[in-house]
């Protein structure tokens, strides 16, 4: 029987945090344990799991906002300490949509001897071009589960301890933003597989009518603060790639970016851009962690 427990990632939302949690102990697979990591700036979080009085949860404060990144690493390490074998990496408000999650990904983890990740929804990425490939929906109506090269954020991925025993963890440097891209492609690098649960994956995009979903080419962001961090943290992992034709495709597709941005007029176009070219320049000065509020 292998031992199956996780972590959650919270910040000053005890009220959805424990809702997920809830969840989470409802699946038809519970986990035996969850560690909570706040990066709250109060204690309102510790205050309301001391309330559950439930010791399959453990909790853990950062003592400052670390971040998804440093809180996932953190998380990681201890729940390998924990001794589990299989280790649920979540955020507070993204408990898995369905009640068997868990026991359908555990189901596939031995079928590749070499498999470090499972999640419910992954996808493709295009190391020369630095971009997300979506996964055509007849591939996963094909199989049992799909070979993937990373899992995507609040996707249910579960981590085999192993990869922490190896040195294989997040980077804390990114703070917010594609670390789960970053932590998967270590993993590859390392030779670990990633599968994605193609019945899951193809029960989601059904939920959310995306089927047949076509990306388009550009986005309004709401948030265009997201933007810095997504351009910072993919020119920082294009460093660990070691790979100048990511590098050289990103700056000139952020660049047009920059631009398109004012066809929604000048207010969103200059803090499109500006968030970019700061995106640029902390990156060429080595500027890490959190530096712009979300």
């Amino acid at each position: 029987m292998i031992r199956f427990g996780g972590f959650i990632i919270t910040y000053n939302r005890p009220n959805i945090l424990l809702e997920t949690i809830e969840k989470l102990f409802e699946q038809t697979f519970p986990p035996e344990l969850i560690w909570v990591i706040d990066n709250s700036d109060n204690l309102k979080t510790d205050y309301a799991i001391a309330g559950l009085l439930d010791n399959r949860i453990n909790y853990f404060r950062m003592g400052y906002n670390a971040g998804p990144a440093g809180a996932a690493k953190k998380g990681l390490e201890l729940c390998a300490a924990e001794g589990l074998d299989w280790i649920f990496w979540g955020d507070d408000n993204d408990p898995p949509f369905f009640n068997d999650t868990f026991e359908k990904l555990l189901s596939i983890r031995d079928e590749n001897p070499f498999c470090g990740i499972i999640g419910a929804v992954g996808h493709f990425f295009d190391r020369k071009k630095g971009v997300v490939k979506r996964i055509q929906s007849r591939l996963l109506e094909k199989k049992e589960f799909v070979e993937v090269d990373f899992v995507a954020g609040g996707m249910s991925m579960l981590v085999s301890a192993e990869l922490v025993n190896a040195g294989v963890l997040p980077n804390e440097d990114l703070f917010f933003g594609f670390e789960e891209l970053d932590f998967c492609l270590k993993a590859s690098r390392k030779g670990f597989i990633i599968l994605a649960h193609c019945k899951i994956f193809l029960d989601l995009r059904k939920l959310h009518n995306r089927t047949d979903y076509e990306r388009p080419n550009y986005k309004k962001k709401q948030n265009p603060s997201r933007e810095y961090y997504s351009l910072r943290n993919l020119l920082m992992i294009s460093d660990t790639l070691t790979l100048k034709s990511m590098r050289s495709r990103l700056v000139k597709k952020w660049f047009a970016k920059s631009i398109y941005g004012f066809k929604y007029g000048l207010g969103y176009g200059f803090q499109n851009a500006k968030m970019i070219f700061l995106a640029f320049h902390h990156y060429h000065k080595g500027i890490k962690g959190k530096t712009i509020d979300l």
